[in-house]
């Protein structure tokens, strides 16, 4: 008895790691990605995300991952959560700016928890759409990502990124309207259209405005698997797929000029 309980908890093993390979390496295919890792929260306490907020925030850039890291539900022996006491939400969510002063995200007022000074460290930093640049945010970023599992921008987020040279040498995407004008202004990035997102590893980009949606949900399944992405989507009651294939038409390079 005690042998075949070993046989059949080695081949669920199996088949999950099996499940695991499976889907990564029709990640990596599907969006052309780097070889990617499963990620892995801390031994203790909560995955911390990190949302960088300034004047003129994109507020849906800001308000699909934070729905989507905050719905993701688990059971404490890591289940998908489906009701009931037996709930742990693993993703702890701030917003972090040069000061605690009022931003505005779409005329809505968002007070930032926390400063470049004092935000506890991430392992994951959302990048929305803004206007504002300071110095403090370029070392707060440049210095976090470092350590950060990984950093995601969403629409032109990734001009954040791109000016601060995290994004050289990689393939990434944006807002459709505006790639042709990144691409200008970064020629050592390599951006490309036809993807709802790109996953380098450590630094991921996804396109304009709601495609933050489908990365946040991508970033979850790295962490903790497809079938907790599936059910955080479910409780959203989000319809969309390209979170399991960012492919939407044809991958075109866009030309430097």
């Amino acid at each position: 008895m005690t042998k075949g309980i070993r046989t059949v908890s080695a081949l669920i093993a199996l088949c999950g790691a099996f499940a695991a390979a499976s889907y990564f390496h029709r990640a990596n295919a599907q969006s052309g990605s780097a070889q990617l890792r499963i990620l892995k929260p801390p031994a203790t306490g909560a995955i911390n995300v990190a949302f960088i907020v300034s004047d003129q925030t994109a507020l849906i850039d800001l308000a699909g991952p934070w729905e989507v890291f905050g719905d993701a539900m688990t059971t404490h022996d890591g289940r998908p959560w489906r009701g009931g006491d037996d709930m742990v939400m693993p993703f702890n969510l701030y917003t972090v700016s040069d000061s605690q002063k009022s931003i505005s995200a779409a005329g809505l007022q968002i007070v930032p928890n926390f400063t470049f000074e004092n935000a506890p460290r991430p392992q994951v930093i959302v990048v929305p759409a803004q206007g504002g640049r300071t110095e403090a945010q370029k070392r707060w970023l440049l210095e976090n990502a470092k350590t950060a599992d990984i950093t995601m921008s969403v629409c032109t987020g990734a001009s954040m990124l791109a000016a601060y040279g995290l994004l050289d040498h990689q393939r990434a995407t944006t807002h459709h309207l505006f790639v042709d004008d990144m691409q200008r202004k970064y020629p050592a990035v390599h951006f490309v259209t036809g993807l709802r997102y790109i996953d380098n590893g450590n630094f991921a980009t996804a396109g304009g405005l709601s495609s933050g949606i489908d990365l946040a949900l991508h970033v979850v399944e790295r962490y903790f698997g497809s079938e907790i992405a599936q059910a955080t989507a479910d409780y959203m009651e989000y319809k969309g797929e390209l979170w399991k294939n960012p492919q939407y038409g044809t991958v075109k390079s866009v030309p430097a000029r």
